[in-house]
């Protein structure tokens, strides 16, 4: 299952100078994006801004998936328990303990670290398909736990609530956005150092092979549980901004419904590209908030479903891997060729 995942078609290794270039390319991209990102709250209305924070928390749980499955090759779904572990965190650290989200933001992601530790200890001797399940498994203990404690509301939830940043309310929907904007850069900024670093070559070699990482003293168990305990963080923080952007919290942030959701973002996007997971996270949002003037809101997790097989069937690396594909050097070359014959006819 990993490995249908993460290298389809084993495709060749590039040399230094093409991953220069595509890195280059993909933080260029990103950084595109991420300005774009920065000038809707200010030149929108309401409600594009409302849907636009919404689309930063899903690309942030896109980026754990391009941690756990993209970097490391681990194919979890576990990422709506670690997501509804933070939401629910986010409230009680905010209404029970009284931290403003300044500091109970970094309490939340250290609660979400610690759920994605366990996760990744239980998970320790299994692999591919038993791992997706153990992890999914686990948001689904967690969701009727939920729903059975009267302190977090049972299955109404919690409402009424607010959370502050710095005293602020995260009810206005601007704020909230370049919170998550800057949140997201820096996730997006520590991926990218990470990848260069002992860690991230250290998660590449898991990746390929377990036992060729072990053969090198990669301690592939080690970076497994650090791997979970850094998608747990990314995972409890974007639900600690769901909260403030919902005002509601109810056992549905546990549901397969996210998980299928934010694996269509990831998987379609590119599991190893976070620039094409923005690009897909935004989009698939504006076609579920769209769904209903189409007719078709019984179907989104139908059309989920659809894009996650004819992704993995016809774009095994999603939209960030056509900027390396065979199609993009064909028209590259025909461009060129079109260049040189207009050049050629003047002359």
């Amino acid at each position: 299952m990993t490995d249908t995942l993460t290298r389809p078609h084993s495709p060749p290794v590039p040399g230094p100078g093409a991953e220069r270039r595509a890195s280059l390319l993909a933080t260029m991209a990103g950084a595109v994006l991420l300005i774009v990102a920065a000038a809707v709250p200010a030149l929108t209305d309401f409600s594009t801004t409302y849907l636009m924070a919404y689309v930063l928390i899903v690309a942030l749980l896109g980026l754990s998936l391009h941690l756990l499955m993209g970097l490391m090759g681990t194919f979890s779904l576990g990422q709506a328990a670690l997501f509804g572990t933070g939401a629910y965190a986010a409230v009680v650290v905010s209404e029970d303990v009284g931290l403003d989200g300044a500091i109970g933001f970094v309490l939340v992601a250290a609660i979400g670290a610690l759920l994605g530790l366990v996760m990744g200890a239980v998970t320790l001797r299994v692999s591919d398909l038993y791992l997706a399940l153990t992890t999914l498994a686990i948001g689904y203990i967690l969701e009727n736990v939920v729903r059975n404690t009267d302190w977090l509301g049972g299955s109404q939830g919690l409402t009424g609530f607010y959370i502050t940043f710095f005293g602020r309310s995260l009810d206005d929907p601007r704020l909230l956005c370049w919170i998550g904007l800057g949140v997201l850069t820096l996730f997006m900024i520590m991926i990218s150092s990470m990848r260069r670093s002992k860690i991230g070559r250290a998660f590449m070699a898991v990746r390929e092979s377990p036992i060729a990482a072990r053969s090198i003293g990669v301690d592939a168990r080690r970076y497994k549980l650090l791997g979970f305990a850094m998608a747990g963080a990314f995972s409890a923080i974007a639900g600690a901004l769901y909260s403030a952007w919902s005002l509601v919290v109810n056992p549905s942030v546990f549901s397969i419904d996210l998980t299928l959701s934010v694996l269509a973002i990831a998987i379609v996007g590119g599991l190893r590209s976070m620039p094409g997971i923005l690009v897909v996270a935004a989009l698939l949002t504006y076609f579920r908030n769209s769904a209903a003037d189409f007719g078709v809101a019984d179907y989104v997790l139908l059309v989920y479903g659809a894009l996650i097989v004819l992704s993995l069937r016809f774009l095994p690396l999603g939209l960030g891997g056509l900027t390396g594909s065979r199609a993009v050097a064909r028209v590259r070359r025909l461009v060129a060729h079109r260049s040189r014959s207009r050049g050629g006819g003047r002359a």
